[in-house]
């Protein structure tokens, strides 16, 4: 039998699942890798409590528009691939570094028509 949780994981792409709430559900290891987490730190918590905008940087406006993509997914559902922008992550230290994203917003619906965000 396959373990698909293993291969969800396993993927070697930025790989992100969240819940209509926008709560993490499940990650990658590709994923936790490029922003310096841990599964354990993150999954069941919102993308933007997790992922909040540097508050060093006046400019900064990733959180707006993950925020809008987002919400233009669950009101399409339709995928909405963003612009590269950058969006700093926390390092273990606390610290913001410089990230660049090109995100690829997608739904993914369940049995019951209700649906997630597939993020890559």
């Amino acid at each position: 039998m396959i373990d698909f949780k293993v291969l969800f994981e396993t993927l070697p792409g930025l790989y992100l699942i969240l819940a209509p709430d926008y709560s993490i559900i499940a990650v990658s290891n590709a994923y936790l890798a490029a922003t310096m987490t841990d599964r354990a730190s993150i999954l069941g918590r919102n993308i933007f409590e997790v992922f909040p905008d540097n508050p060093d940087d006046r400019h900064a406006d990733g959180v707006f528009n993950l925020r809008n993509s987002l919400n233009e997914v669950m009101r399409t559902r339709q995928p909405h691939k963003m612009a590269i922008q950058r969006y700093d992550v926390r390092n273990p230290e606390g610290v913001f570094e410089k990230r660049y994203w090109s995100p690829l917003n997608t739904p993914a619906f369940n049995d019951r028509g209700g649906n997630h965000i597939y993020r890559t």
